[in-house]
């Protein structure tokens, strides 16, 4: 009489279950489906034009020192050497004008050419901002197409007047502050010891650039 009295029970726990085991039953659980942040890719440009305003010493015959400022204007390519990696190869051409620095040493004027390659890298302090450090070394070919002393009323060439040779070769250093697609740049550069090559100049530089 007892399991008599049970069967129906257990027929209504079982229909109970069946119920909530139906497939068209939503899954009370809550989805969580866990994603990796994309991490920011910052932009990498190719090219940029830059000014250039630099103090700069010449050394000529007889330990002759003149001072002069200078303005120049170039032009970099960049070439990424890394995939992965923010190190470039850096290339270009510059032109630049030189002229008197107050009375200290003679009244130079001159236009040069020059054509660096440096090895750079770039340090990204945050992956979320466009600004990096730059840090670059490297050499350049100087060409001085012009150079005169204007000290006196009759002007002197000083390459074909004078001992003056149009070509050197320098090392320079230096680092870049980049925000986007400016950048500010504070360098050094000064030329090989060359007893044979004068004038040797060594000159402080800051310029400012924009990248495309």
């Amino acid at each position: 009489m007892k399991h008599l009295l049970l069967l129906p029970l257990l027929c209504l726990c079982l229909g109970i279950h069946a119920q909530y085991d139906d497939d068209g039953i939503e899954d009370w659980t809550l989805p969580f489906d866990e994603e990796e942040t994309a991490k920011p890719q910052h932009k990498e440009y190719k090219n940029a034009f830059w000014l250039q305003y630099s103090p700069t010493q010449y050394l000529g015959t007889n330990d002759l020192k003149t001072g002069a400022n200078e303005l120049a204007v170039g032009y970099s390519r960049w070439i990424q050497v890394l995939e992965e990696k923010p190190l470039f190869v850096e290339a270009g051409a510059s032109m630049k004008y030189s002229f008197p620095r107050g009375d200290w040493g003679r009244c130079l004027r001159a236009l040069t050419f020059r054509i660096p390659v440096n090895v750079t890298y770039k340090v990204y302090p945050w992956k979320d901002k466009d600004w990096a450090v730059a840090p670059y070394a490297g050499v350049s070919c100087r060409l001085i197409a012009m150079a005169k002393d204007c000290a006196s009323a009759k002007t002197v060439n000083l390459i074909d007047d004078g001992d003056w040779k149009r070509a050197q070769v320098a090392w320079q250093a230096g680092v870049r502050f980049h925000v986007g697609r400016c950048f500010l740049g504070v360098s050094y550069s000064r030329d090989f010891p060359d007893k044979s090559s004068i004038p040797t100049t060594q000159e402080c530089g800051i310029h400012l650039g924009c990248c495309f």
